[in-house]
């Protein structure tokens, strides 16, 4: 009955979507035949246009109210998927592509992760309070916006500095906002301040976040011995390790504007007491020594177990042959990892990163006609990384009785250059043509294990330390996209690009393949051990992409968009079993049930999909106010050319619908979300599947000209479902095992919530 009822679902949802889509594009060739020749004209095209997807502003108040992690804002954006994480640092994925093989930046920095399991993501170190745009390039992106990335660009920005008019005296501002959801006891609050004369603007903000376990749904409940083994037993359905705390963003902005020249230094710190990770073994949390027992350590979740410290500097001016852009930004950031008692009883094994990235960029756009503009530029990154894992205890032992060197004296330097062409060739053609160079230097020091002489650890850091760790890559990338726009209800664009993109320091130094060591270097969320590869080669793709794009005239009333594509991966770095000495044997080549030894190892891979999305305006009245329904669907398939195998983490079949109402200051939405089965899952680290499911949301706002209330309920069924992309229940109990107990279960989705939020504006 329960399986007859999915597939009802499932046709229902698969139909609306259908009939809704088609009814959208009747509406446009009915509307169509009704209107007049327009004819459109512009000065100059959007630099950013082809093929970017940006966020509604209009939207990111409802959004920001319902999750404090800044990757979320993005859900509804096509062909754009959430790895599971912490609770405030999801790893968004374009196409299947995720992390490291997309760029992300915030406020034009690039920014690093400094962890072996990539807790700290780039998005992570902005609030979504604080974000004011977000623009996503989707796998086609100008050279000048890409470079040592497969996947796309992701670009979050917070507000632009604002100025007193010319007429006007002082300018000041301020904000508050406060939240609070049901599910996990999630709270926090924001405030920012400006003041600001003509040419002069200072800036403050602040936001502070935290939340218990949050719950799945009430009728689940974990098995009895895994419940149990944790220092604090959990109810049934609380979700281990995905708490946080003591999240504290702080940002301190000072803006110059000249005539045509805008200057922005912007000094920021993130400070972190714990957040926990229910997909790895370790979480976010401080331990530090146990002055009661010399060599151990203890929990204490009021010491920041990250520190993140930020300077950012800006220019931007405008003159009579085009725009300057400029950049310098420094990173300083501070990782610890330990295990969130709820996890596993008595257990500690504490983990310390450090690491430092500078970076920036030089970026001219020269007019060489009212139709052509040239672009030229240069950006570099220099990264040092620090990974240590202290001992523990003062008997000699497997993690006694020196530090235990992961990566050491870690360095990844790359530096790029591009030229950009971009024509309007005529008023409804425009090409975009790039090329990019990009030098990517990486390089390692000697390690150690937990002992220099003996143990697990010896024979493996001694075999690393006699290589030659130094490697130089020299990548090449180039973009070409075309916009044929007939008319103002019809766009088509298409492009082909090559993209390359460098390993990683995770991917390439972590050397013991004993298990212990190898467990803690996963930044997919598998629940595997990986192992890196000295000799890994550049990933390179060449990718496809063509969309079509019907719309009203005003682009309000209807619209509907669909992109193909497809992209061939030469050297995609995926995952093979491990044949080295001390990752299980023949056990670990042939093991279907369980966690694995896994090495990093260049092969070949293809990904492609569909995504189509739509609005259609139903209902417009003054004392009703208007109706619209939206609805979009998006499809990705990985297949591994090399083996036959599917690609890891590949989200299945998803499609939303929602009808939105609005009246005055009311906006309210009623949303159904579907996700198909996940069945085609990668064989080599033994993927669990997950099941279908469907969740019903329900959200309003009010918005009053200085404050504005949110009000809404996530999964009002109380649905329990798997994360597709949750990977592997790591959660209590299960931390320190290569089998599981029990093994074969995603991280559980979250439960209703009734999440509200105030904010006011003077």
């Amino acid at each position: 009955m329960r399986q007859a009822s999915k597939t009802v679902i499932r046709k229902l949802l698969v139909n609306s979507l259908a009939a809704y889509l088609a009814a959208i594009s009747l509406a446009a060739m009915a509307q169509e035949t009704l209107l007049d020749t327009i004819v459109v004209t512009a000065s100059k095209p959007d630099v950013s246009s082809p093929f970017a997807a940006r966020l509604d502003k209009q939207a990111l108040p409802a959004k920001r109210a319902s999750t404090s992690d800044t990757a979320r804002l993005l859900e509804d954006i096509p062909g754009l998927s959430l790895y599971g994480a912490g609770g405030i640092s999801s790893l968004p994925a374009i196409h299947g592509l995720a992390d490291d093989r997309l760029r992300t930046q915030v406020d034009g920095m690039d920014l690093m992760t400094a962890c072996p399991n990539h807790m700290n993501s780039a998005l992570s170190f902005i609030d979504p309070t604080s974000v004011a745009s977000v623009e996503v390039f989707a796998g086609i992106t100008p050279v000048s916006l890409g470079g040592d990335s497969i996947g796309g660009t992701i670009q979050v920005k917070s507000a632009p500095p604002k100025f007193a008019k010319a007429d006007a005296g002082l300018l000041t501002e301020a904000r508050a906002g406060i939240f609070y959801r049901s599910n996990g006891n999630a709270r926090g609050n924001n405030f920012g301040v400006t003041l600001a004369g003509r040419q002069l603007n200072l800036t403050y903000a602040e936001s502070i976040s935290e939340s218990d376990n949050y719950r799945a749904a009430a009728d689940f409940k974990l098995p009895g011995l895994w419940q149990s083994m944790g220092e604090h037993v959990l109810p049934g359905n609380e979700v281990g390790s995905s708490e946080y705390g003591g999240s504290r963003d702080r940002s301190l902005g000072l803006g110059l504007r000249l005539a045509e020249h805008l200057l922005k230094l912007t000094v920021s710190e993130q400070r972190l007491d714990y957040e926990g990770f229910p997909n790895q073994r370790m979480d976010m949390i401080a331990s530090v020594p146990d002055p009661s027992n010399p060599g151990g350590y203890i929990v204490d979740k009021n010491q920041p177990s990250n520190i993140n410290k930020l300077v950012n500097l800006g220019y931007t001016g405008q003159y009579q042959w085009g725009e300057l852009e400029a950049r310098v930004f420094r990173q300083d950031l501070r990782h610890h990892m330990d295990m969130i008692q709820d996890r596993f009883f008595g257990m500690l094994m504490p983990m310390d990163t450090e690491a430092t990235t500078v970076g920036g960029l030089i970026k001219g756009g020269i007019d060489l006609s009212a139709t052509d503009t040239l672009r030229l530029g240069s950006d570099f990154q220099r990264y040092r990384l620090d990974d240590w894992w202290p001992p523990i205890g003062t008997a000699p032992g497997s993690m006694c009785c020196d530090d235990f060197w992961n990566i050491r004296d870690g360095k990844r330097d790359r530096v790029g250059i591009f030229a950009e062409w971009e024509a309007r060739w005529a008023p409804e053609w425009l090409t975009l043509v790039g090329i990019r160079s990009d030098t990517v230097k990486s390089d390692a020091g000697q390690v150690q294990g937990y002992s220099t002489v003996a143990g697990n650890y010896a024979a493996d850091s001694a075999a690393f330390n006699a290589l030659d760790r130094q490697r130089i890559d020299h990548n090449l990338d180039w973009t070409l996209l075309a916009r044929y726009t007939p008319n103002a209800m019809q766009t088509y664009e298409a492009g082909f690009s090559r993209k390359s993109r460098s390993p990683n320091l995770y991917e390439r130094y972590p050397w013991s393949a004993f298990s212990m060591a190898a467990l803690m270097n996963n930044f997919v969320g598998d629940g595997n051990a990986y192992i890196g590869n000295l000799d890994l080669m550049p990933e390179v793709a060449h990718a496809f992409s063509a969309t079509v794009d019907w719309h009203g005239a005003e682009r309000k009333t209807w619209g509907i968009k669909a992109t193909g594509y497809v992209t061939q991966v030469d050297d995609f770095i995926d995952a093979k079993r491990c044949s080295l000495s001390g990752c299980g044997g023949a056990t670990n080549l042939t093991k279907t049930n369980g966690y694995v030894s896994l090495q990093y190892v260049n092969q070949s891979a293809r990904l492609y999909g569909l995504d189509i999305s739509g609005h259609r305006l139903l209902v417009r009245s003054g004392n009703s106010g208007s109706f619209t329904g939206t609805g979009g669907l998006n499809y990705v398939r990985g297949e591994n050319r090399s083996t036959g195998d599917n690609l890891y983490h590949m989200m299945p079949l998803n499609a939303k619908l929602a009808l939105v109402h609005r009246l005055d200051g009311w906006t309210t939405s009623a949303e159904i979300q579907w996700v198909a089965d996940k069945t085609k899952v990668s064989q080599v680290r033994n993927e669990v599947p997950t099941g279908e499911y469907s969740l019903f949301n329900l959200r309003s706002s009010y918005e009053w000209k200085h404050a504005r209330i949110d009000i809404g309920v996530e999964n009002v069924f109380d649905t329990f479902y798997l994360l597709p992309l949750g990977g592997a229940y790591l959660g209590q109990g299960n931390s320190m095992t290569s089998n599981g107990v029990p093994w074969g279960m995603s991280v559980p989705g979250k439960g209703r919530s009734v999440n509200v939020a105030l904010n006011l504006n003077f």
